[in-house]
C-alpha cells in the first residue's frame, strides 16, 4: 500500500530515510549526480516492488527513484555462524 505525499516535501534522500525509517521512499531527484541527493518526496509505501511499478506508471519518470528507509537498509550483512 502507498500514499501519495501533498504537499511534495523537498529534502535529500538521507533526511528521508531517516524519517521515513520503516518505509520505501518514491523520490524524483533534482539530478542523477550521486553527489546531489536533493528531491522531492511524492510516495511513500510499505512495497519497494509497488512503488517501483508505480515509477513506469509516472507521466514524467525522469531522475525518479525508490530509496529505502533506514530500517530497511540494516537488514543486509551480519555474520553468519554454522556447524
Amino acid at each position: 500500500m502507498y500514499r501519495k505525499i501533498e504537499p511534495t516535501l523537498r529534502m535529500t534522500a538521507t533526511e528521508a530515510s531517516e524519517k521515513y525509517a520503516d518505509e520505501f521512499i518514491l523520490m524524483r531527484m533534482d539530478s542523477m549526480n550521486p553527489s546531489d541527493d536533493m528531491g522531492d518526496i511524492l510516495y511513500i509505501g510499505d512495497d519497494g516492488d509497488e512503488l517501483y511499478s508505480l515509477v513506469m506508471k509516472l507521466d514524467d519518470r525522469s531522475n525518479c527513484g525508490v530509496v529505502e528507509g533506514l530500517n530497511h537498509m540494516r537488514s543486509l550483512g551480519g555474520i553468519v555462524v554454522g556447524l
